[in-house]
């Protein structure tokens, strides 16, 4: 059988499906794709094949893909204090020139969730920050994720989400 250019017409839910699925809705002016449908969940959120956006966010963090990373950073509502560390050291680790802007903005962001932070815990964190474009890249963070671990512990102790 002959593959043309479009993939295969979509199947069609069951009418039983379709009441617990909503079509979503496409903005004015544009066009649906072949004709397609597209639902979104119950939950209200739309999935891509690739997954939901934290999850694209955390599978371009592990293999170390930045433009996909920084593209659905900018997608989601906020990032927790880990996963913006975490941008942070691939951001070292893949664009160096821009680290030291990203680094201190992100030791800004500690400061404000981590109110108790003592003057030993802030050279250590910049230290650290800094170490991330160097050598010691691994040890410095394996540092960064445990004190930022710490920190969202002690937010969440003190019931602040």
């Amino acid at each position: 059988m002959k593959q043309g250019p479009f993939p295969s017409p979509p199947v069609l839910l069951s009418a039983r499906l379709e009441r617990y699925y909503e079509p979503l809705r496409h903005p004015p002016g544009r066009t649906r794709l072949h004709g397609a449908t597209a639902y979104t969940r119950p939950s209200g959120g739309i999935s891509t094949s690739q997954g939901r956006p934290h999850s694209i966010f955390r599978r371009a963090l592990l293999h170390g893909n930045l433009l996909v990373a920084e593209a659905t950073a900018k997608e989601l509502p906020q990032l927790n204090l880990t996963d913006s560390l975490e941008l942070t050291m691939l951001i070292a680790r893949k664009d160096p020139r821009r680290h030291p802007r990203v680094a201190a903005r992100w030791l800004l962001r500690y400061f404000e969730e981590c109110n108790d932070a003592t003057t030993d815990e802030a050279a250590m964190v910049a230290a650290c920050l800094a170490a991330l474009s160097g050598d010691r890249h691994g040890d410095a963070a394996l540092t960064l994720r445990a004190m930022a671990e710490r920190a969202a512990s002690r937010r969440r102790t003190r019931g602040v989400a």
